[in-house]
């Protein structure tokens, strides 16, 4: 159920009681108990317990409803199960509402089943978060490659994941699969039961970056309504990814800096330590050597990130995993029900071996999944140099087999592309084709479409699913 046993805390005043649970609960973790709510605020902090048993009649301090309101407000990542001896329906409910994991009554159920509820509550957990995970990424692609580039960076996968505590540094192209990489590290170690926090610092505003990786107070600027938790409280026990950590200005370089070195920060606005157990994965495509020399990179923290590093290789360097991830990705798509198409012509290899693919393997991925989904206009079973062609030519010069060069040609050939995105997005469909590109009526957008054909050959080759549905006078 983890990297390591779990930390249990017993909340409770009736000692004989919990001297026979902490007998039972020891052969599951680490067990410390308070039998006060002043013993409990002496030994409880955020973060340390993966599981709280919580008696809801204190003899001493608050209610266990008041306590348990303040475990999950100090830390949402904590299971506590409220145990006591006065239930009720109505209490029960609400300790549920405010965030319990579960209601047990003391008189009704004994230590060694709290025990076997208490291994559920934990698998369960790790059950839902796999659950979330796997709703928010519904595919995600295995390393794909027979290049020994390939499998070495599966060695290094491998090891640095089975450690589970340095800082990794994966760099590369932009399209080579670093988070992808950092999803493996995580998928096969022995973080593997924690949650995958991923985050782009490209996609956050420098102003709240400070906010989002380690959260703030109630009250702690203008604006900030309630208590957050940042990124790093949300990776506890498991991993954050950080992307594009060249972008990270330079005055919170120095404080990723102090997190890494004590693993211990505040929130914003906060005046107490906070430690979690993160594994913190970075990626960049970036030379952050160079961004060294210009001041522009703390020096110090970029030896704390590269303590193991993993280098992607472009696709060019790889080039005979070209056809290996290109009939991946088809087949996938297949699986799927997404396209009739199984596989590539010669000439369609021939065409994607010649090309240099500056995107990588995520241009590789979108071309492949553009023609498969076009397919389904022709019905075609096979994906040949023709389907691809128009992706690649108008990516590279070198492709291009234009006889004439014209504006007019120009925006024919876009008209067209109109066209067939718009018969996509219709399944087929004329009648409603025409209205999503808002000609006066489909008869208008036929004859456009026919004379475009005539005029221009070359191009029709190029758009067979337009062709065909309007190649012949209805």
């Amino acid at each position: 159920m983890g990297r390591e046993r779990r930390h249990i805390l017993i909340v409770d005043d009736d000692r004989e009681y919990v001297k026979d649970l902490q007998e039972v609960l020891n052969d599951l973790g680490k067990v410390d108990i308070a039998y006060s709510e002043e013993e409990f605020r002496e030994i409880f902090r955020p973060y340390r317990y993966d599981i709280i048993l919580l008696d809801l009649r204190l003899k001493e301090g608050k209610e266990g409803l008041d306590l348990l309101q303040y475990i999950i407000e100090e830390d949402p990542s904590s299971i506590v199960i409220v145990i006591s001896g006065y239930g009720d329906i109505a209490t029960a409910v609400e300790a549920l509402q405010k965030g319990a994991k579960t209601f047990l009554e003391k008189d009704k159920i004994t230590p060694p089943e709290i025990k076997i509820r208490v291994e559920h509550a934990l698998k369960e957990s790790i059950a839902e978060r796999r659950i979330r995970e796997l709703e928010a990424y519904q595919q995600i692609d295995e390393i794909v490659g027979e290049d020994p580039k390939i499998q070495k960076i599966r060695d290094l996968i491998n090891l640095v994941a089975q450690d589970g505590e340095t800082t990794v540094l994966i760099r590369g192209e932009t399209g080579t699969g670093k988070e992808l990489v950092a999803r493996a590290i995580h998928r096969i170690g022995a973080r593997k039961d924690g949650p995958f926090v991923s985050v782009a610092l490209t996609d956050i505003n420098p102003e709240t970056i400070t906010s989002e990786l380690f959260g703030h107070e109630k009250g702690a600027f203008t604006g900030a309504h309630s208590r957050h938790y940042g990124l790093f409280e949300q990776a506890h026990r498991g991993i954050l990814f950080i992307d594009e950590i060249g972008d990270l200005p330079l005055e919170l370089q120095v404080k990723l800096l102090r997190v890494l070195d004590r693993k211990k920060f505040r929130r914003m606005g906060g005046t107490e330590d906070i430690s979690v157990d993160v594994q913190v994965v970075t990626a960049t495509n970036q030379p952050l050597e160079d961004m060294v020399r210009d001041g522009r990179f703390r020096e110090d923290l970029y030896y704390r990130l590269k303590v193991f590093e993993i280098h992607l290789p472009p696709l060019r360097e790889r080039r005979s995993d070209t056809t290996l991830l290109a009939k991946y990705f088809l087949l996938q798509l297949y699986n799927r029900g997404r396209t009739p198409a199984r596989d590539f012509t010669k000439d369609a290899i021939e065409l994607m071996l010649s090309y240099h693919w500056p995107g990588n393997v995520r241009e590789l991925k979108g071309v492949i999944e553009n023609t498969a989904l076009r397919c389904r206009l022709e019905g075609c079973k096979m994906i040949t140099k023709k389907h691809l062609l128009p992706q690649l030519i108008e990516k590279d010069d070198k492709l291009s087999s234009y006889d004439e060069i014209n504006i007019l040609k120009s925006i024919a050939e876009y008209e067209l592309r109109m066209v067939e995105e718009a018969l996509i997005r219709s399944g087929g469909k004329k009648t409603e084709a025409w209205k999503l590109l808002k000609y006066p009526n489909r008869f208008s957008m036929l004859r456009r479409v026919k004379r475009i054909l005539e005029q221009y050959p070359d191009l029709a080759e190029r758009f067979p699913g337009v062709r065909k549905r309007y190649g012949v006078v209805e």
